[in-house]
């Protein structure tokens, strides 16, 4: 199959890269006044996340009802809620994550003082899948900022009425020197890997990973991986069947199957295999 690339695509692309260039320099220059906010601070943008979202919940119901028919009280559950409770907890617990914390020194610094001080990376890139889009793009965030780190997100093409909503929340939310976004395929996320990020946080496959971690190896750039899994579901002799069935089939059934930690495979004691096999059928 032939591609056809056409002068005004060009002249897109050529925009897309200017933009990347001028975004990416902006945070930059802004990584250290970041670095340096105080916990109140981060807090504050934190909240400001909370607040939209749950102001917004219909339209975050609707978008990604648009994009793949994910009903409402699904929506609720697995993204809404997740990055909710993740926001909470980072409130609750940020002020001493912040904390230099004192340690014992080595032998060969007996003499001096040892403190562990946990500083941010500087100008992070996130890149996160269609199969939770807001979830998976929302909860990294919420870590990057408490973290007090700059932030580029690329959300996956493939649900693009979320993505174009969380554009919107972004742009109403923070200075493009602190969160912007870019959407768009793969060549945009082929345009942002060229850029030296100080860390890289993407969720999808393993064969993009390869793509992603090859391309921080270019510029030292720290990264973290999740790429999906396999996930066991032990029955033994002592389970309550039908309620290890329920939760089975509701693990692997949840969001049509397309989540990363949903049950592979199940290792049944031989006396609860066929009671355990009409119990999922039932469920």
């Amino acid at each position: 199959m032939a591609t056809v690339t056409t002068a005004k695509a060009e002249e897109q692309i050529a925009t897309v890269a200017q933009e990347i260039d001028r975004v990416f320099a902006a945070q930059r220059e802004n990584r250290f006044r970041m670095a340096n906010t105080t916990a109140r601070e981060r807090i504050a943008r934190l909240k400001r996340i909370l607040q939209w979202m749950m102001a917004h919940r219909q339209e975050i119901h609707r978008a990604l009802y648009e994009d793949f028919r994910k009903p409402a009280p699904e929506v609720d559950l697995s993204e809404i809620l997740f990055v909710k409770s993740e926001i909470k907890h980072a409130v609750r617990h940020l002020k001493k994550w912040m904390k230099p914390r004192r340690v014992r020194p080595t032998l060969t610094l007996a003499t001096t003082r040892a403190w562990v001080r946990y500083e941010p990376r500087g100008v992070v890139l996130i890149i996160s899948p269609w199969n939770y889009p807001f979830n998976l793009t929302v909860g990294p965030l919420v870590s990057a900022l408490a973290a007090g780190n700059c932030v580029i997100l690329k959300p996956s093409e493939h649900t693009p009425h979320t993505s174009a909503l969380l554009r919107r929340m972004v742009t109403e939310l923070f200075p493009e020197n602190e969160v912007a976004l870019f959407e768009g395929d793969a060549q945009v996320a082929q345009m942002l890997l060229q850029k030296p990020f100080d860390h890289i946080f993407f969720t999808g496959s393993p064969r993009v990973g390869k793509i992603v971690m090859k391309a921080a190896a270019e510029h030292l750039s720290t990264v973290t991986l999740e790429l999906g899994g396999k996930s066991p579901v032990i029955i033994d002799e002592t389970a309550n069947i039908k309620d290890a069935a329920e939760k089975v089939a509701w693990g692997k059934f949840v969001n049509d199957g397309q989540t990363c930690i949903a049950p592979d495979y199940l290792l049944v004691h031989r006396s609860r295999y066929q009671p355990f096999l009409e119990a999922l059928r039932a469920s």
